[in-house]
């Protein structure tokens, strides 16, 4: 059946992060609509202190609270509903209902229109890689939590994921069948690729420190520290939040403009990303599209993106001796560094761009 009739639904967070996909989709489809969660009563502003303070005094932490929040079957349910009933309010109904993550689902009573899913992560993964991403007070909580989450992907007609990483927790993990699962990849905030030249020499290194502990924001200090040692001129800069750091040659303007972004990219030699978690980060890519090399760690799906001694450097022992020995190997060998910036541009060019992925999901569709 070809579809012409698409409704994309999900975090309306989420739905601007992707953005640039839904445009490269929107030159297959006859109607690309969009339906962005609604905030539910308890998430406005005083029942979401009152709840989060409740569960802060039931698990005495706050990180523990803000997991619970996030992450329970009530809240999955509630929304999952809430969703169904936007969907049937429409006059013009879907053919195909396109899903952005898991946070809850499209449908919960019936489930007559057909919908897939663009995944980048499950609870599964979050409780072996990063515990501060979920807690579930006891044993039936969780039951009921990967309950849910199970149904949401049984159900769907197709899942898309970022990684291998994902497709290999979908299937061992909520024994999901292969032929269910297509990974496509993802991209960054762009749907043309840059081609303006790339100049070296600045020894500037990048880190996105949003979320700085998972990031391995620790590690990154004390590796551009012996970094110094060497190259007294080497300059770190810390972008996506304002931190308390006080040190010589680092910069950190914290949430930055995209024309900012554009002249950093340009004035960058090399991005580190030691991330002890990081599911599929678009800012590699984003980088990479400017042929920056990057350094990350071996977890989740950055492996998949950055090829060792390819377009950068994969480390599998998280250490600063370790992290600043790459940082100084590609600051200071001119060949090393055009090589893997050529190579990350045509990475981008060829697989991680929105135009292919679209195609990919199109093609899958079809059959």
């Amino acid at each position: 059946m070809e579809i012409k009739k698409i409704l994309v639904t999900g975090e309306a967070l989420f739905l601007e992060r992707h953005q640039f996909l839904f445009k490269a989709l929107s030159t297959h489809f006859e109607q690309l609509q969009f339906l962005p969660r609604t905030q539910e009563w308890y998430e406005a502003r005083i029942p979401r202190m009152l709840i989060k303070g409740i569960f802060a005094i039931r698990t005495s932490s706050l990180s523990k609270a803000n997991a619970l929040f996030q992450k329970n079957h009530r809240a999955f349910i509630l929304k999952s509903k809430r969703a169904e009933h936007e969907i049937r309010k429409l006059k013009d109904k879907p053919e195909l209902v396109f899903h952005v993550f898991s946070t809850y689902s499209p449908f919960w009573e019936q489930y007559d229109i057909p919908y897939v899913m663009y995944l980048d992560y499950t609870v599964a993964l979050a409780e072996r890689n990063w515990s501060p991403w979920v807690y579930f007070p006891n044993q039936k909580e969780r039951e009921s939590w990967f309950k849910c989450e199970h149904q949401i992907y049984e159900r769907a007609k197709h899942i898309f994921c970022m990684s291998y990483v994902v497709k290999k927790t979908l299937m061992q993990d909520y024994g999901i069948e292969l032929n269910k699962i297509t990974v496509i990849g993802s991209s960054g905030d762009f749907l043309a690729s840059c081609y303006e030249n790339k100049n070296f020499g600045s020894q500037q290194i990048l880190f996105n420190g949003s979320d700085f502990k998972r990031k391995g924001g620790d590690l990154v200090i004390a590796a551009f520290k012996k970094v110094k040692q060497a190259l007294p001129k080497a300059k770190l800069v810390i972008i996506g939040k304002k931190l308390p750091i006080e040190e010589n040659d680092i910069e950190n303007p914290g949430h930055i403009s995209q024309s900012d972004i554009h002249n950093i990219f340009f004035n960058t030699d090399l991005v580190v990303a030691p991330a002890y978690c990081d599911p599929f980060p678009t800012f590699l890519l984003e980088a990479m599209n400017y042929g920056i090399p990057c350094i990350v760690s071996a977890n989740d799906g950055m492996p998949e993106i950055v090829e060792h001694n390819v377009n950068g450097i994969v480390i599998d022992q998280l250490t600063p001796e370790l992290l600043a020995d790459h940082i100084l190997n590609i600051l200071t060998n001119p060949g090393l560094t055009a090589s893997m910036s050529q190579a990350a541009r045509d990475k981008v060019r060829t697989k991680f761009n929105w135009n292919k992925i679209a195609n990919e999901i199109v093609k899958t569709l079809s059959t």
